[in-house]
């Protein structure tokens, strides 16, 4: 039984019940080992909950960054962001809604902001919003501000969406968040239809 096999035990069963009197008996039972065994690899409840959401959060960290990394305009890297972070929270909602209930009542020990990941990716979508600016079609702003409010305006409406009963298709609300977003910072005319 190796750490992932308790992460993906957990994954299931959050999937599965959801906050419903999720204990670590519960996740012994899934993973079908002894509580002591859990103990073996994590300290705490705390602790495995942390472990399963960074475990949760990698493969769309991986997404993103392959974004970035993208041969693309900085427009489309921003539509790309905002719509793979929709769609994959979208698809996971049952545990993320666990994950988030738990990380508002830990959010005691740190803020997001200190998150070493959070500080990474907002360097990333930085660059892209000064790479919009350096070929003029995103206005000159403050381009770690502009890239703080769309990472936490991606964040504030997953949260709405985790926490309401019926949210919609997330492509509505991609659309909506980079309509708002792209037009707001957006040059009036791009350089890119000056030139033409």
């Amino acid at each position: 039984m190796t750490r992932t096999d308790i992460e993906e035990a957990v994954t299931r069963l959050l999937t599965k019940n959801g906050s419903q009197g999720f204990t670590m008996d519960q996740v012994a039972a899934e993973a079908g080992v002894a509580k002591g065994t859990l103990y073996l690899h994590f300290k705490s409840k705390s602790e495995l909950l942390e472990s399963v959401k960074e475990a949760s959060l990698a493969p769309l960290r991986d997404e993103l960054e392959t974004v970035l990394n993208a041969d693309l305009a900085p427009q489309e890297k921003i539509e790309q962001l905002v719509a793979r972070q929709l769609r994959y929270f979208d698809e996971r909602r049952d545990l993320f809604r666990f994950l988030l209930e738990e990380r508002q009542l830990a959010q005691l020990r740190r803020t997001r902001q200190q998150d070493s990941g959070y500080k990474r990716m907002l360097q990333r979508i930085k660059k892209v919003v000064e790479d919009g600016m350096r070929v003029g079609v995103f206005r000159k702003l403050d381009a770690v501000k502009v890239a703080a409010m769309l990472f936490e305006a991606s964040i504030a409406v997953i949260g709405q969406r985790l926490w309401s009963e019926s949210p919609g298709p997330w492509e509505e609300d991609a659309r909506i968040l980079v309509e708002v977003f792209v037009r707001g910072i957006a040059a009036e005319t791009p350089q890119h239809e000056r030139n033409r």
